[in-house]
């Protein structure tokens, strides 16, 4: 009975990802037929029945840039390029996107150290940092044990300076995962999507307006207050806007 149980959900779960595949070959056709809309629409039931891929949201991207669609083009391309921080194509494509947005703002200078650890972070996502803290953490238990048990001094010392090796990266490693894990739940971003936003100095609609936002921009969220949220943008600057206006990443 076990056995029928598994070979049943194994069927259900490659009749799901087969007739995914069929629809995202479908919707890459209608791209190809300038039929942008329809795409759009069959790529999303895909990401609607909980699956994602950096193709699938790179190819959603494609189709809204297709349709002049700013904000949703850059939006998909940032989903992308989370998934796969080190794809040069989804990169470019989004430099063409952020080009097309009204905003050009200036962003605050970093330092040399900063800079230093955003190339190095961006290498890999968290996952991919946790993945490699538990290879080298199992790479030096293993060279420990070889270490340990090796009779010949030569097979000894190569053990030991390869295990020494491995525990230094682990350390490195865990340490990038750890700073990358706060950092995803600390750094919250989203994409504005309406045409054009007043962000106000406090969540009313009354309030001053301290700047214009336009479709396209990246903002981080601060804090929810009901209907407005406390947003910031690259130069420092922040303010208020309506919720629904964002679509968080």
């Amino acid at each position: 009975m076990k056995c029928l149980v598994k070979f049943y959900v194994f069927f259900i779960l490659f009749s799901i990802q087969g007739q995914a595949q069929g629809l995202f070959n479908e919707a890459a056709q209608n791209y190809k037929n300038e039929a942008y809309k329809k795409a759009i629409e069959q790529w999303n039931s895909i990401l609607d029945n909980g699956q994602h891929s950096a193709a699938l949201y790179y190819n959603i991207a494609n189709a809204h840039y297709k349709l002049n669609q700013v904000g949703p083009s850059i939006y998909y391309y940032e989903k992308a390029l989370a998934l796969a921080p080190n794809d040069a194509q989804i990169k470019t494509n989004l430099t063409f996107a952020q080009n097309a947005k009204v905003d050009a703002i200036t962003p605050l200078p970093k330092t040399i150290f900063s800079k230093w650890y955003t190339t190095i972070a961006s290498q890999f996502t968290f996952d991919g940092w946790a993945l490699l803290a538990v290879l080298f953490s199992g790479l030096f238990s293993i060279l420990f044990l070889g270490y340990y048990f090796a009779g010949a001094e030569q097979k000894k010392r190569l053990f030991f300076t390869t295990a020494i090796i491995c525990g230094c990266l682990f350390v490195l490693v865990f340490t990038m995962a750890s700073v990358s894990y706060k950092d995803l739940q600390k750094n919250v971003f989203a994409i504005v999507f309406s045409e054009a936003t007043d962000v106000k100095s406090e969540p009313k609609t009354n309030s001053d307006t301290i700047f214009v936002i336009h479709e396209g921009t990246k903002v981080q969220l601060l804090e929810t207050d009901g209907l407005w949220t406390h947003v910031a943008i690259v130069n420092g600057v922040e303010g208020w806007m309506p919720s629904a206006e964002l679509k968080k990443l």
